[in-house]
């Protein structure tokens, strides 16, 4: 019995110092995960995230809640999705694809904006929560919602831009699209909590969501503008993706040729480097903005 007592002893012991050493390294990546961030080729960067983010998950076996460990899961899977697949679906759409080709990267796309959506749910740590959220449960949402301070804003947000980025994949997958009321309940309760996280990211959210639709489904110019501009006047001079996002959604809805043209040429003529932090993201937007200025009658209709 000793004998045992003694093992499950070291046992216990050796799990509980993998933690403390994963947890410990988790700390080291958190901080240095502005490297990615830092990298001036796209195409080095899209290699090397899908190996990165599988180190992770390996991380997080031992140490499954480690809030920084979920927060980088979540945001790498999202920003993969949309900074590579939903660009190269963009482009694969205007030089008319084969349709198989479109389909399997489209679902690649919302395979990843989902496992963006799982992982903030699990960094929001309410198993109560995912389980209404998922069943489309508005009130109890609504209730525990209300529960929730500001240290949850990251895991929300998360879960409403993964989803919201699988429902604009899936339009005719009813069980996502039905789910769409919820993700704004979400993203409502982020504003309230954390307006700054990622980049004023939630009023961006709001900016294409209510920008990206005509009035007769859901669209309001007049909102998106607001959203867009708060964004634009706290990270628009730093982050070229919202200006970028300003013109490819709300004017083209409003078929705002002359903003189209500003704004666009704006992103495509900046200058990554000025703002070392955001490289990565500021050279994608740049080769996202030149492409629809290349392309501009897809969108703008004269």
């Amino acid at each position: 019995m000793r004998v045992m007592l003694l093992a499950l002893l070291i046992f216990t012991s050796g799990c509980d110092l993998q933690r403390l050493t994963v947890n410990q390294t988790a700390d080291v990546l958190y901080q240095g995960s502005v490297a990615i961030d830092r990298e001036s080729d796209p195409e080095f960067a899209e290699d090397a995230i899908p190996a990165s983010l599988k180190t992770l998950e390996t991380f997080l076996v031992s140490a499954p809640d480690n809030a920084k460990l979920l927060e980088m899961l979540a945001k790498g899977y999202y920003s993969y999705a949309f900074g590579f697949i939903e660009a190269d679906l963009e482009q694969a759409r205007v030089w008319a694809a084969e349709e198989e080709e479109i389909s399997m990267m489209s679902a690649r796309a919302v395979g990843f904006y989902l496992r963006s959506r799982d992982y903030g749910f699990d960094l929001v740590g309410s198993s109560d929560f995912e389980k209404y959220a998922l069943a489309g449960d508005e009130a109890k949402v609504k209730a525990l919602l209300q529960d929730m301070e500001k240290e949850h804003a990251a895991g929300l947000f998360w879960v409403g831009s993964g989803w919201a980025s699988a429902i604009n994949l899936s339009k005719d997958d009813s069980d996502l699209v039905g789910r769409l009321n919820i993700v704004e309940l979400i993203m409502d309760r982020v504003l309230e909590l954390d307006e700054n996280y990622f980049d004023a990211g939630v009023h961006t959210f709001f900016g294409v969501l209510y920008g990206s639709r005509p009035p007769m489904f859901g669209g309001d110019p007049d909102r998106a503008k607001v959203h867009f501009e708060k964004a634009m006047a706290k990270f628009g001079t730093t982050n070229h993706m919202i200006p970028y996002l300003y013109a490819r959604f709300w004017a083209v809805q409003a078929q705002d040729g002359e903003f189209f043209n500003t704004l666009m040429r704006q992103v495509a003529t900046n200058n990554p480097d000025a703002t070392p932090d955001r490289r990565l993201n500021n050279t994608l937007a740049r080769q996202r903005a030149q492409f629809w200025l290349d392309h501009r009658e897809e969108l703008i209709f004269e």
